[in-house]
C-alpha cells in the first residue's frame, strides 16, 4: 500500500491508502493525458535558471527534453499526486537517469475544461536520490 494525498472537490485534502495497482493505474492515466496534451499543444516548461542551466550541463536540447518526458513510464514514477501550494491542481514527480545524473522531473496538467496544457515545472539534476516504488 502507498499513502498519497488526494484533492477531493474542494474538500480538505485527505491522506488515503490506495493499492499499488490503483496507483499504477492513476500514474498511467496521468501520463496518457499529459502526453496527449504534449502532442496536441506542446510542452510548456517553467522558465527557471536551474532548468535552463542543467539542460545545458546535461547536453540536451529542448526537443530531447520533450522526448525524455514522452518516454516516461510507471517505472520512472517517484511521487504524487501532490497538491500544488501555489496554483490549483496537483503535480507528479518522476526521475530518469541520463548518463551519470538522475534528473528530477515535476509535471502538472494546468488549466481547466478544454484549456488544459502540459507543464514541466522542473527538469534538472536531482539534489538527492529519488525513490522509485515500481522500479
Amino acid at each position: 500500500m502507498i499513502i498519497c494525498s488526494l484533492n477531493l472537490h474542494n474538500w480538505t485534502d485527505l491522506m488515503v491508502e490506495i493499492s499499488d495497482d490503483e496507483l499504477r493505474k492513476d500514474i498511467r492515466q496521468f501520463l496518457e493525458e499529459f502526453k496527449a496534451l504534449i502532442y496536441e499543444k506542446g510542452l510548456f516548461v517553467q522558465d527557471r535558471q536551474i532548468n535552463r542551466q542543467d539542460l545545458i550541463e546535461l547536453g540536451l536540447t529542448a526537443k530531447q527534453r520533450a522526448e525524455i518526458v514522452l518516454s516516461l513510464s510507471v517505472l520512472d514514477y517517484s511521487s504524487g499526486p501532490i497538491k500544488d501550494e501555489y496554483k490549483p491542481g496537483d503535480y507528479w514527480v518522476f526521475g530518469k537517469h541520463i548518463g551519470e545524473a538522475e534528473v528530477y522531473i515535476k509535471l502538472k496538467i494546468a488549466g481547466q475544461n478544454g484549456a488544459e496544457h502540459a507543464v514541466c515545472l522542473s527538469f534538472h539534476k536531482s539534489v538527492r536520490p529519488l525513490s522509485h516504488p515500481f522500479e
